[in-house]
């Protein structure tokens, strides 16, 4: 039996979680969804409120109040999508938003899912700035950067990093290059029919590429996945 996991998707977690999964969580991008997210349906599914680089034009006046509120009130809940995108407006509001964020996520002790398109160099700023108050644990969705900087942060800030199959050479040095205890799989999908076949796709791509057989690829890979979920639900 393989244990398929998806880290980071966006299907509203308003149908059951498909048996082919072993787990998944679901991202949120603007406030507009968090009421949608703040309930897991059944035992395998688990969310994420935030917002997202893209979406930093939407937020009202009170949206850090609502953001924390929202998370206090649903323990069940995890920081995300949140983080920076060089390709999107306003860099100075974006690192805003996205510090008040992390802050948030530290104080109440979730992991933070992180979106970062060409701005790692501000991001590893921010955690410098933000050291003594950085969240437990974070995952870094769709990880494109310089596979050195996978060694820079894992340990330092508990970074665990999520992918999709690879479709070139750089993006399996980056999967090569993350230690085995670090890597997540992830559809980044609407719907649960994309995301089984993208979570099957990207699992036996690492496991051909680590020279390991799918079922104990996807069983490491499984047992990350936990370590993320068990600060909103303990391990059993």
């Amino acid at each position: 039996m393989m244990n398929y996991t998806d880290a980071h998707c966006h299907i509203i977690p308003n149908t059951p979680c498909p048996d082919t999964l072993a787990g998944r969580i679901c991202d949120a991008t603007n406030q507009s969804e968090w009421e949608k997210f703040c309930n897991a349906i059944d035992d395998k599914t688990f969310a994420c409120i935030g917002i997202h680089p893209w979406q930093i034009e939407t937020i009202t006046a009170n949206w850090a109040n609502e953001l924390y509120d929202t998370l206090a009130k649903n323990p069940c809940l995890m920081v995300g999508e949140i983080g920076m995108d060089k390709y999107h407006a306003d860099m100075d509001a974006q690192a805003e938003i996205f510090i008040t964020q992390l802050k948030i996520a530290s104080e109440l002790n979730r992991p933070a899912h992180i979106h970062c398109v060409g701005a790692w160099d501000k991001l590893l700023h921010i955690f410098k700035e933000l050291s003594k108050s950085m969240p437990p644990l974070i995952v870094a969705h769709a990880f494109n950067d310089d596979p050195c900087v996978i060694s820079q942060i894992a340990d330092k800030y508990n970074v665990y990093f999520s992918y999709s199959a690879p479709q070139d050479a750089k993006a399996e040095s980056r999967i090569l290059q993350t230690p085995p205890a670090r890597l997540l799989t992830e559809s980044d999908a609407y719907d649960s029919d994309t995301a089984i076949q993208k979570i099957e796709d990207v699992t036996n791509s690492i496991a051909t590429l680590t020279d390991q057989n799918t079922a104990e690829c996807s069983e490491q890979i499984y047992q990350n996945f936990q370590k993320v979920i068990s600060y909103v639900r303990p391990i059993d």
